[in-house]
């Protein structure tokens, strides 16, 4: 009687440690990419690699950092006037005259998946105003270049956040307008361009896909995360 009290004292100890042990290393069990990094490149298929983003919204700032609005999803509208810009080039009113108004973009990420392959300078946050949004293409600019259609925004940036984590990403972009007469409505900005997209690529990943074939033929296949078609009107 007296050796089983002893082997069940024993097993008991063991048991305990067990537990122990397993709940010191439970912080390095690694977090399951999230049910939205399961995307659809362009053309609606699954795309080879799970997104590793999803922009949550992007907020437009003006003058002190003053938030002037905020949209979520793609091909949504934002209105904002050139007097509350960060900087703006015309404060006047003269009919044919142009001026750039700047804005700072905060892009609100949040990660939904970990990287399918490491990054390298770090992570790419780009725009472009062609109408065709995601469906752009990897035209290069100029010998070697890899990034097609649109314009990089500041360099590259560090997103090592865990899977779940929102970030702020801020950039800085002008808005090129002409000032025209519209009747009752007196002398007032039309912008140059209807629309802006904006990408954030992995470096490397980006470059992992079959540029060549379809769907990542189209720039909006092979990044991490995109808003589309954003309109943006500036007022007076």
């Amino acid at each position: 009687m007296k050796k089983l009290n002893s082997s069940a004292i024993f097993l008991s100890l063991v048991y305990a440690l067990l537990v122990m042990a397993l709940s010191c290393t439970d912080h390095e069990v690694p977090v399951e990419n999230l049910p939205e990094s399961k995307c659809k490149a362009t053309d609606g298929s699954d795309r080879l690699y799970p997104c590793e983003f999803v922009i949550e919204k992007i907020t437009l700032l003006g003058a002190g950092g003053t938030e002037l609005g905020s949209v979520t999803g793609s091909m949504q509208s934002a209105v904002v006037s050139r007097f509350a810009a960060k900087a703006n080039s015309n404060n006047g009113y003269v009919v044919g005259s142009t001026g750039y108004a700047t804005f700072d973009f905060r892009i609100t990420l949040k990660r939904v998946a970990t990287p399918s392959f490491p990054v390298n300078a770090g992570y790419l946050i780009g725009f472009t105003h062609n109408s065709a949004g995601k469906a752009i293409l990897h035209t290069p600019a100029f010998a070697g270049d890899t990034y097609g259609e649109r314009t990089k925004l500041g360099a590259p940036v560090a997103l090592d956040m865990a899977v779940g984590e929102t970030r702020d990403v801020t950039v800085e972009l002008g808005i090129p307008y002409t000032l025209v007469n519209a009747g009752p409505s007196g002398v007032v900005p039309e912008m140059l361009f209807s629309y802006t997209s904006f990408f954030v690529d992995n470096d490397v990943t980006t470059l992992k896909f079959n540029r060549l074939a379809i769907p990542y033929f189209y720039v909006g296949s092979v990044t991490e995360a995109f808003y589309e078609k954003l309109q943006i009107r500036v007022t007076n």
